[in-house]
């Protein structure tokens, strides 16, 4: 006689990473556990997130979230070269995105976003806030299309965690379609900007909109001084120094042209904080015209400091110590 284990449904198995348990659980939604298993389980395979979405039967949106969810807790990598077959989208493949398990501990994430609620709770939030349901239809009146259930939990963490008032994220959403991003991530991404900014009137809200598009417009003008091409958004270090050069010292663009050309011909480069210390400079002694420029020039220089042999007033060494 011929005996053997009766395994029953434990003869198909796969893993699943510890961390998931350990450290992201509580944190994970129903829905987002749902894609991470469904993933493992078929980790030979490749989807797009709309395969995805119509075998689990969840919103295309809310799968890029869940799985957006996952890549920031670094469980999933991206792999945007792989293609599903007949679809020009990025490919979701477990077994080139699920990483190993470390041989040491992993360090553990830090959650530096506000947490979305499960569509669950989002839902019953939702039906208990008659505001509420009314700031939702003002937002898919806004976007031109129905909110997904994705779509709906950022507007609930936007009110409920975020304590954005109603009106504000209506704003906020008009706003951000105004500019061209009128999509739920660039929503939350300001949404949360805002929030760290204290932005929780109509007023604050109309006081950061003027004041970004004008930041713009100064980036827009030195980006054209400087002839800066292709380089994409600002980083925040440049839109404050750019801001200060002309919402608060009030260069003119010859002047802005100047103290670039005093950074390449003495560092041989662009620097935005070298050409930060040459207005700093000329902001403090009031020089507001090339013809000042040529004044302070020719003002005596400090003997503790050396000199160029080209006699330059801007040494690369000394000016990095201006304050």
């Amino acid at each position: 006689m011929s005996v053997k284990l009766n395994l029953g449904s434990w003869s198909s198995v796969f893993a699943v990473p510890s961390c998931v348990v350990d450290e992201h659980i509580k944190l994970a939604s129903p829905q987002q556990l749902k894609i991470l298993l469904f993933l493992l389980r078929n980790s030979e395979k490749s989807y797009t997130e709309k395969q995805i979405g119509d075998t689990l039967v969840i919103h295309e949106d809310d799968v890029k979230d869940s799985i957006r969810f996952w890549i920031d807790r670094g469980v999933l990598a991206e792999n945007d070269s792989q293609l599903a077959p007949d679809d020009s989208k990025p490919a979701v493949s477990a077994a080139a995105a699920v990483e190993k398990e470390p041989a040491q501990p992993k360090k553990k994430t830090v959650v530096t976003r506000p947490q979305k609620p499960d569509i669950i709770t989002a839902a019953q939030r939702v039906s208990a806030d008659e505001k509420l349901r009314h700031t939702l239809a003002e937002v898919e009146s806004a976007l031109s299309k129905p909110l997904s259930s994705g779509d709906t939990a950022t507007i609930v963490m936007l009110y409920d965690t975020l304590g954005l008032p109603a009106e504000v994220i209506v704003l906020l959403v008009n706003y951000c379609v105004s500019i061209g991003k009128g999509n739920m991530r660039a929503i939350e991404r300001i949404g949360i900007k805002w929030s760290d900014a204290g932005v929780n009137s109509i007023e604050a809200a109309d006081n950061r909109i003027m004041q970004t598009r004008l930041s713009n417009e100064y980036w827009s003008r030195v980006s054209s001084v400087f002839g800066l091409k292709n380089i994409g958004s600002p980083t925040e270090k440049q839109i404050s120094y750019v801001t200060r050069w002309i919402g608060e010292w009030h260069f003119s663009d010859e002047m802005l042209r100047a103290a670039y050309e005093t950074c390449v011909d003495n560092t041989g480069k662009m620097s935005m904080a070298y050409i930060d210390k040459v207005l700093l400079r000329w902001h403090n002694s009031e020089i507001a015209t090339p013809a000042d420029i040529d004044k302070l020039d020719k003002k005596p220089v400090n003997k503790n400091i050396p000199k160029k042999n080209n006699n330059s007033s801007f040494n690369v060494d000394e000016l990095d110590k201006i304050q």
